[in-house]
């Protein structure tokens, strides 16, 4: 399976990429500087979204992104790997499917 973040922090990619692949994820990053993720997302299974790190514009263009594609998006506030793990984990993260 494949997720993508969305936010987080560029010095912890490394520690990111570990925790994806010990829970069975590969991982595909955008922190959040990126002009439009709209078509580099290619094929992925789950976005999370660290709403810390990134703008309000950036949050809603990725998950309209992910809406479009049927993607599950998970939310949350922090952006530390404990977070990551928590969220591949699917607890302590809130599942948006449909916000309207």
């Amino acid at each position: 399976m494949t997720a993508a973040i969305i936010g987080g922090m560029d010095r912890l990619q490394p520690h990111y990429r570990k925790t994806a692949k010990k829970a069975g994820f590969r991982l595909k990053m955008f922190t959040g500087k990126e002009n439009s993720i709209n078509g580099r997302l290619g094929k992925i299974d789950l976005m999370i979204i660290f709403t810390n790190k990134i703008s309000h514009t950036t949050r809603k263009n990725a998950f309209d992104a992910a809406k479009a594609e049927n993607i599950p998006v998970l939310m949350c506030h922090s952006c530390g790997v404990s977070t990551l793990k928590e969220c591949l984990e699917n607890k302590n993260c809130s599942l948006k499917q449909d916000r309207r």
